[in-house]
């Protein structure tokens, strides 16, 4: 096997970096260079980047929920399992910890399992994007609510009036999602959740969809409104007059590598439900 081994460079991990190097060592493995550096947001032009993941079997990616999120949305596009440690906070997305490394030998017994996550393809112009988390269409620090209406296939759904909505996936359900009320979706299930934030109405409720849903979401953009798209938490695009957003299933999927044999609900319970 050959290994791309990619760090967040904003979070100090020296030592997991260390030992993790040393265990591929001790098996002979195959490392694709030095381990590549990341900085967020992520340099989507970065083609060296590109190449370091595309020559390799597995990528192993240490951060927290973030660089493992962005690092397998880059990965999909070359169909590459990745194998996040958790050198953040709450690592809900990462096969091991950093005290877990002695556990990489699961990895070479064959004691895994790789996972695919749907993904979602948003457009906006003629601007695309892939999402793993979500796409949230909100309003800007400064302006009121915003109306924003919700279509699947040209056929009317919902209308609120909040401060934005997110449209995520089963693995974006745990994360701002949840926060604003929506709810879990077990990550091997595909299908898209519609979630409001802070509804001006006790009667607005989340949506789920089939994943052959095609959402499209338009925002009443009235002179003192500024309303912004967000992908995966990364920095925020103005929506235009007129611009409406589409969101879909994604051809792409990101393959997660979990070591052992721990079940979504463990994973939810110990991470997120006991906290």
């Amino acid at each position: 096997m050959v290994f791309a081994i990619i760090v967040n460079s904003q979070i100090p991990q020296n030592k997991t970096l260390s030992e993790l190097m040393d265990i591929l060592r001790s098996y002979s493995a195959e490392t694709v260079s030095q381990p590549y550096p990341v900085s967020f947001p992520l340099d989507k032009n970065d083609a060296q980047l590109d190449k370091y993941i595309e020559k390799a079997d597995i990528v192993v990616a240490l951060g927290g929920d973030g660089t493992i999120i962005h690092i397998a949305k880059k990965a999909a596009i070359y169909n590459k399992p990745v194998l996040g440690i958790n050198t953040g906070q709450l690592g809900f997305m990462a096969g091991l910890e950093a005290n877990e490394l002695h556990r990489m030998s699961y990895l070479f017994d064959g004691n895994y399992t790789t996972r695919s996550r749907m993904m979602l393809r948003i457009s906006m112009g003629e601007q695309e994007f892939h999402a793993l988390n979500e796409a949230v269409v909100s309003r800007g620090s400064l302006s009121r609510m915003i109306e924003l209406s919700v279509k699947n296939h040209e056929q009317s759904v919902v209308s609120y009036r909040a401060d934005g909505l997110i449209v995520a996936t089963p693995t974006g359900s745990t994360a701002y999602s949840l926060s604003a009320g929506g709810p879990i979706v077990d990550s091997a299930v595909e299908c898209m959740l519609l979630t409001p934030i802070c509804p001006h109405s006790l009667r607005s409720r989340s949506y789920i969809f089939d994943a052959a849903a095609k959402l499209t979401v338009s925002a009443d953009l009235r002179a003192d409104h500024s309303v912004y798209l967000t992908v995966d938490g990364e920095e925020g695009l103005p929506l235009l007059a007129d611009e409406p957003i589409t969101i879909e299933k994604s051809a792409y999927s990101a393959r997660i590598i979990q070591i052992g044999s721990r079940a979504f609900y463990e994973v939810l319970d110990h991470k997120l439900l006991n906290r």
